[in-house]
């Protein structure tokens, strides 16, 4: 449709609109002046979507939504003054047709539903429905001549043609409106996600109109006033569905419009259950105790308020699935990752990717909370971003920021969060103690390294400092002693011997500090432990890179110490050493050949020693079997 065009519709409808508001105010009319003045509503929201997309048939349809409802009303008004002594302009010409225009006031609905949201669909069954909406127009026209409307009550006299008439315009108009619905249903199959969640805004007016106007047949059959009954039912037409439809065409994405789908459906849903289960409990009791009997309002009232809850809960469930199958859908995925991870069957970082999937949002992140700041689940600093957030005993530990943001996609997250929690503080915890580890593990290396550079300054202290003292006093003690008699000198030469043993116990506790051989680097520092071995040692170094001295010095101190245990304790005859290299660790493995038999529990010092520049050992010692030690730094 060309702007022009669609311009022209929606200003007849307003035209027609304005026209019926003054005409009931002209005859003072003023309650029935009320629905035209809403229909105002439906005028201004074809002009905000005509000025939006100025080439859209939705425009003229939905103007045409109230207008329809209004030339019906001016039609009804002008064919009843004919019954007056002065009757208004055209009142005889309309009188025999007024009752038959009734397809009017449904004009606007079926149109809308043959373009909504964005065209009419193609096809000869598509292209018919009009012509077949106007020509069952004219068989009511037919079957309805001469008809009167009093009061809300058609009055009218048919003969059998006429009668047959009636039926068939009315089948065939109720067949142009399912064609619409049909028409409506197709576009939403094959539609996109967009689309889908127009027509969804088209269907919440719809179905609140359709419970409307089941109500006002249930409050006409009980004889309830027409007006009275049927006023909300042109009120949602005139007021609701245009609002829905501005919504859907202009801000779709305003509301969730699945849940308020879902649930106006399920509550609408449980109340006629309820209204049938307390008719159907009247009906029992009266029937069983008798007519006279007042308990059986009491009863059913009671068996309604029992039954309310668990039947609403039931009906949302089974109403939410039908309706809002993508929500219960995306609920039921990260529900499902959630026992998994629960289960031990995925990792909880994963949650991201869930919720990107069920969310629709490729640019979804999840940041957890940290000293100082915020990461991704990665572990990646990260700088602070809006978004829905996770608390725990009131404190914000974790986000969830949508690319997207929007009401709906707030509310949708909202409901997802709730059961995305536990894979979130996981994540979050194991974040913590990644980190924890990661600065116990810089802690006890700098730790080491500051061990290390101690033992170096102590055991060159040592060396350079007390040890080259004491060897200065023994040479002047001995130049003493040539100078002496020989008891003195004797006294003298048993303070020189002592001198050298505490020279001797000097060395080897800054052997023990730090061996001065590592100075040459761990394979020769290695070599000189073998060739200081009184037991075959069969060593074996790889050619190693550039080791940091609190490795080399580890490694050193193991194998040294598992030595000397294979000397003093395990009555080996013979001893293997191999230190390689490889990915960036080193390995080193000791094995002898004597009695085994250390207990599981043992060589806490190996362990220890190890531990502290982040590495790992283990050994195996079956009894007479010998015993093998294996590290990894």
């Amino acid at each position: 449709m060309g702007p022009i065009g669609s311009r022209v519709l929606v200003a007849a409808g307003t035209v027609v609109v304005v026209a019926d508001a003054a005409f009931d105010l002209a005859v003072g009319r003023r309650l029935e002046a009320t629905l035209p003045l809403l229909g105002l509503v439906a005028i201004g929201v074809a002009w905000s979507i005509h000025r939006a997309q100025p080439t859209s048939p939705v425009a003229p349809a939905l103007a045409w939504c109230s207008a329809g409802v209004a030339l019906n009303e001016i039609t009804d008004g002008l064919a009843y003054s004919a019954s007056l002594t002065s009757p208004l302009p055209l009142a005889h010409v309309l009188r025999p047709i007024a009752v038959g225009l009734w397809p009017l006031s449904l004009v606007g609905v079926f149109a809308l539903l043959m373009v909504f949201p964005d065209g009419r669909r193609r096809g000869w069954l598509w292209a018919a429905a009009p012509f077949a909406y106007a020509a069952a127009t004219g068989i009511l026209i037919f079957a309805l001549w001469g008809a009167r409307n009093d009061e809300g009550r058609v009055i009218a006299v048919q003969s059998p043609v006429q009668l047959a008439a009636n039926v068939a315009g009315i089948a065939v108009i109720a067949a142009c409106l399912a064609i619409g619905i049909a028409s409506v249903i197709g576009a939403y199959r094959s539609g996109a996600e967009r689309r889908r969640r127009q027509i969804r805004w088209l269907v919440l007016a719809g179905t609140t109109t359709g419970f409307l106007l089941i109500a006002g047949w249930i409050g006409g059959a009980v004889g309830l006033p027409v007006a009275a009954v049927y006023a909300p039912v042109l009120l949602s037409v005139v007021v609701l569905l245009p609002l829905s439809v501005g919504i859907a065409v202009l801000r779709h994405d305003l509301f969730d419009v699945d849940r308020l789908l879902s649930e106006s459906a399920s509550w609408a849903v449980t109340l006629l259950v309820s209204a049938a289960a307390f008719a159907a409990v009247v009906f029992l009791v009266s029937r069983s105790l008798g007519p006279a009997i007042g308990i059986a309002p009491v009863a059913a009232a009671f068996v309604v308020s029992l039954l309310l809850l668990p039947m609403h809960r039931y009906l949302t469930a089974l109403i939410s699935r039908l309706v809002d199958r993508d929500r219960t859908a995306a609920v039921g995925a990260v529900q499902r990752f959630t026992a998994d991870v629960r289960a031990g069957r995925c990792q909880p970082e994963e949650i991201q990717s869930v919720l990107r999937a069920a969310q629709r949002d490729d640019e979804l992140r999840v940041l957890v909370a940290a000293a100082g700041g915020w990461t991704d689940l990665a572990g990646q600093s990260v700088p602070d971003a809006p978004g829905f957030a996770i608390e725990t005993d009131g404190i914000i530990v974790a986000k969830i920021a949508l690319g997207w943001d929007s009401a709906r996609s707030r509310r949708r997250i909202a409901d997802l969060a709730r059961h995305a929690w536990l894979p979130i503080e996981i994540s979050r915890l194991r974040l913590g103690l990644r980190d924890a580890l990661r600065e116990a593990e810089a802690s006890r290396t700098r730790l080491a390294e500051g061990s290390a550079r101690e033992r170096q300054r102590l055991e060159r202290d040592l060396h350079d400092g007390a040890q080259q003292r004491i060897i200065a006093t023994g040479i002047r003690l001995r130049l003493l002693q040539a100078r002496l008699d020989p008891a003195p000198a004797a006294e003298v030469a048993a303070a020189i011997e002592e001198l050298e043993g505490t020279v001797a116990e000097l060395r080897r506790i800054a052997h023990g500090v730090r061996p001065s051989r590592l100075d040459d680097g761990l394979g020769p520092a290695l070599a000189s432990l073998r060739d200081a071995t009184p037991l075959p040692l069969d060593l074996h170094v790889d050619a190693l890179p550039e080791l940091e001295p609190t490795r080399a010095l580890a490694v050193y101190l193991l194998v040294s110490e598992a030595v000397t245990n294979a000397l003093k304790h395990a009555r080996a005859s013979a001893i293997e050493v191999d230190v390689s290299s490889a990915a960036d660790a080193l390995a080193v493995r000791i094995r002898d050949d004597g009695i085994g038999g250390i207990p599981v529990d043992g060589l806490v010092s190996l362990r220890d020693r190890i531990a502290a520049v982040g590495g790992r050992l283990d050994f195996t010692s079956p009894a007479g079997g010998g015993t093998e030690i294996v590290a990894v730094l």
